[in-house]
């Protein structure tokens, strides 16, 4: 479970619900679930329009992804286990280093380790794991994308909630109770359109961002690292070279958030 998930969430909430007094004292004012129909329907309808059946089924693993993070390998720890994995190839066959990569991560180390045990060339081990950690890009990025847009299609939704509030009100300004409930309409469609796009939507795509960023990095230390063990290199070299690799990719990553 990510806390920083749960946490972020309630402390917008809270801040919210310190910003409208009204929350706090009677909040079933600021509950119409038309309203809320409006925006979830027309933003998981939306979404469907413009996703294919494969991608509107990865959002809903994306809300798992993002609420229960999976235990995925670190940078360092990718490190520490191709360090090991370079010294056992010191001494050690080929074939013996598929088992090194068993159960650690999601299966790219040890798929990675099996080419090498396979006994195939390094041009193709490299070409093969470039291509899968493309695949993996473009597959995080499409995701990504869907967030985004559920994050646009939110406030949209809101938007066309408050012009049907008005059309409402507007059909019979004389009825004092058509007039609050088309307002409400109006007003609480905008409020759940923001509320869900700036603490749902546009939060976990960011989320994901990071959760990508940090994945293909693990990957491409573990493609670098394969390839200085098919050229046989010392345990130390490894250790140094991908060390300063990490910090050349969070030092570019710094550098994009900041631009």
């Amino acid at each position: 479970m990510d806390i920083m998930v749960f946490l972020g969430a309630a402390i917008a909430i809270i801040a919210i619900m310190i910003g409208a007094p009204d929350v706090r004292e009677n909040i079933m004012v600021y509950l119409q679930p038309a309203s809320f129909i409006m925006v979830i329907g027309g933003t998981i309808g939306s979404t469907m329009i413009s996703s294919s059946k494969e991608q509107f089924k990865n959002n809903l693993i994306i809300i798992r992804q993002v609420l229960f993070r999976p235990k995925k390998l670190q940078p360092k720890e990718a490190v520490e286990i191709l360090v090991h994995v370079s010294k056992v190839a010191q001494t050690a066959s080929k074939q013996a280093l598929a088992k090194e990569g068993v159960g650690k991560g999601d299966g790219f180390l040890e798929r990675a380790l099996g080419l090498v045990a396979d006994g195939l060339d390094k041009d193709f081990i490299n070409r093969t794991l470039e291509t899968d950690i493309m695949e993996i890009r473009r597959r995080h990025t499409t995701m990504n994308t869907n967030v985004k847009t559920m994050g646009s299609y939110a406030p949209m939704f809101g938007m066309a909630g408050t012009v049907i509030g008005v059309i409402q009100v507007l059909k019979n300004v004389t009825d004092i109770d058509n007039i609050v409930s088309g307002m409400a309409l109006a007003l609480l469609t905008t409020l759940y359109g923001l509320v869900l796009s700036m603490i749902i939507f546009i939060p976990f795509s960011n989320k994901l961002k990071g959760m990508s960023d940090s994945e293909i990095m693990v990957k491409e230390i573990i493609r670098e690292g394969i390839m200085m063990i098919l050229d046989r290199e010392i345990p130390l070299k490894v250790e140094r070279y991908l060390t300063a690799y990490i910090a050349k990719n969070e030092m570019k990553n710094d550098k994009k958030k900041k631009s």
